[in-house]
């Protein structure tokens, strides 16, 4: 990205990485939704919608990403604040190991 839409984008703040995050997670689960229903055409995008939001995150403030990124992590364990993010939607055990599996990819 030019540099100029990269520092709009950390500008922006908490509410790009809230939505961001909360993207990750949702392409995250409906990929594997998608894959157990033998929907490849729907996983693949599931995937670059992941993939986008894993490149993005790394774009914006390293700090509060971070921190973003920890919350949600715990949910995934049935801790804090994104705890019923995550229930509102019905992902399962599986769904959540898969999201902090990117989650913990974002980190890398």
């Amino acid at each position: 990205l030019p540099i100029s839409l990269q520092m709009q984008l950390r500008a922006a703040g908490d509410g790009v990485v809230d939505l961001t995050v909360r993207n990750l997670a949702m392409s995250t689960a409906m990929a594997l939704h998608h894959q157990r229903t033998g929907d490849q055409e729907q996983q693949g995008k599931s995937e670059r919608v992941t993939q986008r939001c894993n490149d993005l995150l790394q774009l914006l403030e390293p700090e509060d990403v971070k921190k973003r990124l920890e919350v949600l992590l715990a949910a995934t364990k049935g801790e804090g604040d994104d705890v019923e993010f995550l229930a509102r939607w019905g992902y399962d055990e599986q769904q959540k190991a898969a999201i902090a599996a990117a989650v913990l990819a974002v980190a890398q």
